[in-house]
């Protein structure tokens, strides 16, 4: 009995594509950057949940949508609509340090696109305008549970103007992160990690630390959520 693309696992999916395409694990690593050990680990079915930007990546080159090579919804050739009617989500290659904090890039090197359907985009945000979100990938486990480390975390770029509370990609003192804003009383605020293991920041705003907000998280999501 033929096995629906959705009951097989996505490991299956992916050396599919690889046969169709007529490409190998070491052509995935080399036009990805993603290490010949790591995809490895993907062909031999060892990573349940790959990193967004790994797996975006790898779509890209085969020509084929996260959708199908996720969820096995569509079909490996299917287009389920026309470029051009399709929202595009910007993807800023940088890191919002959930963790120990990451050198913040002024200048993005490569910025790539998620497309997704008017529907999804609709669900998932329908108050916003697509060109207000962007995605970055977390990194660290500072904000784990909430927020996992490869995640893609979807950012509302025109919130920061008025800080309340909330989680919010800000940089400070050059580095950025992803935290849990607090106002406190006297010009202060507190970035507050959901892992315990990591301490609270307390910042005066009147100090020379420089605080600046990128944006408020509107959500993350795990790859096999997109």
């Amino acid at each position: 009995m033929r096995t629906n693309d959705s009951q097989k696992t996505w490991t299956d999916r992916l050396n599919e594509a690889l046969a169709l395409r007529g490409k190998s694990p070491a052509d995935i690593s080399k036009a990805t950057g993603i290490t010949p050990a790591g995809i490895k680990k993907w062909i031999d079915g060892d990573v349940s949940k790959p990193k967004f930007d790994d797996v975006f990546a790898v779509c890209s080159f085969l020509d084929i949508t996260t959708e199908w090579l996720m969820k096995g919804i569509g079909s490996i050739n299917d287009k389920t609509m026309p470029a051009a009617n399709m929202v595009s989500i910007q993807q800023v290659d940088f890191y919002g340090s959930c963790g120990v904090g990451v050198m913040n890039f002024e200048d993005y090197p490569e910025i790539k696109t998620l497309q997704v359907t008017p529907a999804w985009f609709s669900r998932n945000f329908a108050f916003y305008n697509p060109r207000d979100v962007k995605i970055i990938t977390a990194l660290g486990d500072s904000m784990e549970p909430e927020i996992r480390d490869g995640d893609a975390v979807f950012i509302d770029i025109t919130d920061k103007e008025t800080l309340r509370d909330g989680i919010y990609l800000l940089v400070v003192d050059g580095e950025a992160y992803i935290k849990r804003v607090q106002k406190l009383i006297g010009k202060k605020i507190a970035l507050l990690s959901t892992n315990k293991a990591y301490k609270d920041i307390e910042i005066s705003l009147d100090s020379d630390i420089e605080v600046r907000i990128i944006g408020r998280v509107i959500k993350s999501l795990k790859l096999v959520d997109i």
